[in-house]
């Protein structure tokens, strides 16, 4: 079996710690993979953590409904004007609506420059995953929501995969992303339609 080596001075890739903040830690989870430990400033963090979950929840509990599209749109663009001050040079650009597509030739191009992408998918509820390869037939996300190995057994088209903590956790057939629907890993449609493609320049 092939030895997988990692640089350890970046940080593995992490999970979720309550029920509401994937938009938070899916963010993180995109400096953690582009950057260093030490390339990465604490005030980019703390300004992270203190801009999710901003939504509240049906019954009008503060933080319980999550990260919203508008606070991670504000966080992208917040990032792409400090980027030259922060000195973490990165590139966030958002889509919306029709933009959003993983057959896109402009998330294909942007994938092979080294890029990444935060989708907004179904997971019983509206949920952010972090994007970080693609090939013909597979998208590979790291998903920050920590399931038992075996969900997947009876889904010919995901997979949870346990040795690449730096890279990703899932591996997602890329016709599940464009179905109809609710499953797990599909596209959000509609009002929440979006994707944030980010890069190193």
């Amino acid at each position: 079996m092939e030895e997988i080596k990692y640089e350890y001075v970046k940080t593995p890739l992490d999970y979720q710690i309550t029920e509401y903040d994937c938009g938070t830690t899916t963010l993180l989870n995109a400096l953690r993979y582009l950057f260093k430990r030490k390339e990465i400033s604490p005030e980019v963090y703390k300004f992270i953590m203190q801009y999710t979950l901003d939504s509240t929840n049906e019954k009008g509990e503060n933080c319980k409904g999550g990260t919203s599209i508008y606070a991670l749109e504000f966080l992208a663009n917040w990032l792409n004007d400090n980027a030259k001050s922060k000195q973490m040079p990165l590139m966030c650009e958002v889509l919306k609506h029709e933009e959003v597509a993983i057959n896109s030739e402009k998330l294909k191009e942007h994938m092979n420059q080294g890029g990444i992408a935060i989708l907004r998918v179904w997971q019983d509820c509206e949920h952010y995953v972090l994007l970080t390869k693609l090939d013909e037939e597979y998208g590979y996300v790291f998903d920050p929501y920590y399931l038992d190995i075996h969900q997947y057994d009876g889904d010919p088209d995901c997979e949870i995969i346990k040795d690449r903590p730096f890279e990703y956790n899932r591996k997602i057939k890329r016709s599940r992303f464009e179905e109809e629907g609710t499953k797990d890993f599909t596209l959000v449609k509609g009002k929440n339609q979006e994707m944030i493609l980010i890069k190193k320049v």
